[in-house]
């Protein structure tokens, strides 16, 4: 007695089926692996504001952490949320919106200047950025801070709303 004829073929549908799903999940998974599964890295568009143009005089006393390299400290006349100004050296100074490029339309979206004067911060969603540089070093920003132009022509500090890209 043949065991073999008493045994039900599938329906020819299982087979496909059975064989399918494998592929399937191996198709999810590469796409999943080429797109990573991770959100995109976009969000609200930073914010522009116009403002006047901005003089400083370097010889005025309150402006006294910028007549050294490495110097920093907040304006509150300019952009959205003011102007941070970093003194990169006597020639190259560079101004900064002080509004977080992450989320930049919260109400809280406000950059700070770290007590130490090494980096910046956003105590609203916890973002450091690079001085020099204006990029994020830690935190969920992904892009760098907005940068203004800025002249030096001798002791006068200028700074204009045209965004540096």
């Amino acid at each position: 007695m043949n065991m073999d004829r008493n045994k039900k073929k599938p329906p020819a549908g299982d087979m496909n089926t059975r064989t399918m799903n494998p592929r399937l999940l191996f198709c999810f998974v590469l796409l999943c692996g080429l797109s990573g599964c991770e959100p995109e890295a976009v969000d609200e568009a930073i914010p522009w504001q116009p403002f006047d143009v901005i003089q400083i005089s370097s010889n005025l006393p309150k402006y006294v952490p910028l007549k050294t390299d490495g110097g920093v400290m907040r304006l509150d006349n300019g952009g959205v949320s003011g102007i941070i100004v970093y003194r990169k050296s006597a020639s190259e100074y560079i101004a900064y919106e002080a509004n977080c490029s992450y989320q930049p339309n919260s109400a809280c979206a406000t950059v700070e200047i770290h007590v130490s004067t090494l980096y910046l911060f956003c105590a609203c969603c916890s973002s450091n950025f690079d001085l020099p540089t204006g990029y994020p070093t830690g935190g969920p920003a992904w892009r760098p801070l907005r940068r203004y132009y800025s002249s030096v022509s001798g002791s006068t500090l200028t700074i204009t709303d045209d965004v540096v890209e």
